[in-house]
């Protein structure tokens, strides 16, 4: 990614440096399913990051 820290949303990043780059979106991909991986073996269920991130975007949509 480019730049480091600098105080702004991840809505506000990508407004100021644009969309994800093919070279961002590779480590990005691999960050999101390791952490996924890392909360599901916290939660000892197999579909408890799928179940949070489906129920987020499920709410996000319909407010």
């Amino acid at each position: 990614m480019r730049g480091s820290h600098v105080g702004l949303s991840p809505n506000l990043w990508r407004r100021q440096y644009g969309n994800w780059t093919e070279a961002e979106l590779k480590p990005l991909e691999a960050t999101a399913y390791l952490l996924a991986e890392h909360i599901n073996r916290i939660a000892e269920d197999p579909d408890f990051a799928t179940r949070v991130i489906t129920e987020a975007l499920s709410r996000a949509e319909a407010g």
